[in-house]
This record gives C-alpha cells, sequence and structure tokens, in this order.
C-alpha cells in the first residue's frame, strides 16, 4: 500500500540550548521487564537517552511506514527506538541532574516548573494507525496508554521530596513535534518543550478531535507532563530550603521511579525547566522593579513611592 508521506522540509526550529534540559545521568538502576526496541529487539537500557531535549522525529514501524521513513513526533505515535528513550523497567529508577536550579517561579505558565516527556499513545477511534499522513485525517479518542512512574526531586541528590499523589511521569500529554500548517496541508514551526501545555487539560478532553486539532489544543506546548513543586506532598514542600537570589523553592535533581506493584515500565524521552521572564536565562528586565517581567506604570509607581526615601547614614 502506498503511504503518503506528508512530512517536508519547510519546518523551522526555536531557538533552545541545552541547558534547558537535564545534563546529568547521575544514576540509573535498570528494573526488570524493560521495554525493547521491537524493531531491533534491543532492551532500551542506555540512560542518556534522558538527556537533551524530547525526541522531534522518529522511524517508521515496518507495518503502516516504512522503517526508512523520517516520521514526526505525533500524539498516535510515539518515539520507540533505543536511540531515544530509556526504559525504567519493574523495580528501576533514573536520577538526572540539571546544571542549574529549578525554582519554583509563579512567572512559568500555569506555574509548571519543569516537564517530563516520556511515550504515552492517545487511543485512535476505530483502531486507526498512524500512517505520516495528514493528521487531520485521525481521530483520537478521550484515553491514552500510559505508563505512569513516580517522581521525585531534591536539591542535594541525598534528601528526596515526592509527587505521592501526581502527576506521573510517561503519562498526559503525549508529545508533539511540529505545529500543522492546515492551510498549506504541511508540518510548519517546531513545538517549544519548555512551554508546559495547560494543567486543566486531560486525556478525555481530546475526545472527537482530530491528530491536527489535539495538537492545536496544546497551544505551542511540545506536550509532556507538568510539575509545579507545589504539587509535592505538603510536608516534602515545606522542607526544601530557598534559594537567597530568587527568595523562591528550589531543586536541581529530578528521579523517576516504578511505581511498585504496577506492571508499568515507565520510559523517559526527556526533562525539561520550563522557560519564562526571571529564570536562569531570561532576567528580569531593567528597571521592573515588581518583578511582573514588563516595566510599565506599577514599577514607576513604586519608583515615585519611594523618592527621596533613605534608610542608612543619609545626609
Amino acid at each position: 500500500m502506498a503511504v503518503c508521506v506528508c512530512f517536508t522540509t519547510n519546518v523551522w526550529a526555536l531557538d533552545y540550548d541545552s541547558d534547558d534540559f537535564v545534563v546529568e545521568v547521575v544514576e540509573y538502576v535498570e528494573g526488570n521487564n524493560v521495554e525493547i526496541d521491537w524493531i531491533l529487539g534491543e532492551p532500551l537500557v542506555d540512560a542518556n537517552m534522558a538527556l537533551g531535549r524530547p525526541t522531534l522525529e522518529t522511524t517508521g514501524d515496518g507495518w503502516s511506514i516504512p522503517l526508512d521513513a523520517n516520521v514526526p513526533v505525533v500524539p498516535i505515535y510515539q518515539p520507540f527506538r533505543i536511540f531515544e528513550i530509556v526504559s525504567v523497567g519493574d523495580g528501576g529508577y533514573l536520577t538526572s541532574k540539571f546544571n542549574h536550579r529549578v525554582v519554583d517561579d509563579e512567572n512559568n505558565p500555569y506555574g509548571i516548573d519543569f516537564i517530563i516527556f516520556g511515550n504515552p499513545i492517545q487511543w485512535t477511534s476505530g483502531g486507526q494507525m498512524w500512517d505520516n499522513s495528514n493528521p487531520e485525517n485521525f481521530t483520537v479518542l478521550g484515553n491514552i496508554l500510559s505508563e505512569p512512574g513516580i517522581v521525585a526531586v531534591s536539591q542535594d541528590g541525598n534528601d528526596w521530596y515526592y509527587f505521592s499523589s501526581g502527576p506521573y511521569a510517561d503519562d498526559f500529554a503525549p508529545t508533539a513535534s511540529y505545529e500543522w500548517d492546515d492551510v498549506n496541508d504541511e508540518w510548519a514551526q517546531e513545538l517549544d518543550p519548555t512551554k508546559p501545555i495547560d494543567p486543566n487539560l486531560t486525556a478525555s478532553d481530546m475526545d472527537g478531535l482530530t491528530v491536527a486539532e489535539m495538537i492545536g489544543a496544546y497551544d505551542g506546548s511540545a506536550g509532556g507532563t507538568g510539575f509545579d513543586l507545589q504539587w509535592l506532598d505538603p510536608n516534602d514542600y515545606a522542607a526544601l530550603a530557598v534559594d537567597p537570589d530568587s527568595g523562591r523553592k528550589w531543586i536541581q535533581y529530578v528521579r523517576i521511579e516504578d511505581e511498585p506493584g504496577n506492571s508499568a515500565t515507565t520510559e523517559i524521552d526527556a526533562v525539561a525547566d520550563v522557560s519564562c521572564c526571571g529564570d536562569y536565562k531570561h532576567p528580569y528586565p531593567v528597571g521592573d522593579l515588581n518583578k511582573d517581567c514588563r516595566v510599565d506604570m506599577a514599577d514607576f509607581a513604586a519608583f515615585t513611592s519611594h523618592w527621596l526615601e533613605c534608610t542608612w547614614k543619609c545626609p
């Protein structure tokens, strides 16, 4: 059967750097029954696949798409190769580290502080199999195939704080690589892996949408599961130290663990720091006195309210 391949060269990349993602695997304990790359028959145990940005393009599966095809990642067709993801396995875990502090920042979109990308798959209507063609022709259901893993964070790599009640790694929302240009029927702008989706969106909200519409619902985000440090167990959040420079709680390590008693074998593609004004590489604008990421009359009012004020050794 002929396959209509819609992936074109008319896509363009976002400006991001490697520091937006975890840069080091601190420890990887391979669990039992890790998933395999079914094309090669090899286990997904290269922990370095959790570093860097999430997968943009994968390969065909040899069934509905030729193995040598370039296939943009979409919510119904996720990374599955040994050179893309790592599997935690039953009883395993993976610990990774950012090269900077990730702070609990209210300026982040929706308050989300970091994002974990796995390879959950949104189900399609009528058992449709992705063939790398027009995403407007595929309809999704309101549920996903996911393999949730428990997430913990740390400041020093020794003391761990848990999202015991979720969210979970390798859960909604499945990764998407590019926006879909429905005028020219081609893939367009690369989606942003440092921008979270609205955390109020769920898999069930996607029910009845086309794949193109589901990607549109991400509003420019590449998907993934977002984590707000304030969602930690209350005692754990209270135990986090405050960064003296930002005045905010922070973390630098992320651990993803197998959920005991669950046969799921969580897979990990990437862990991203959410980008926003005031973070480690986007300093507040000069003159932004109230730290709302804009210089306006509110800052001028703050300035004038303290005009000629002096606090120490004034003449």
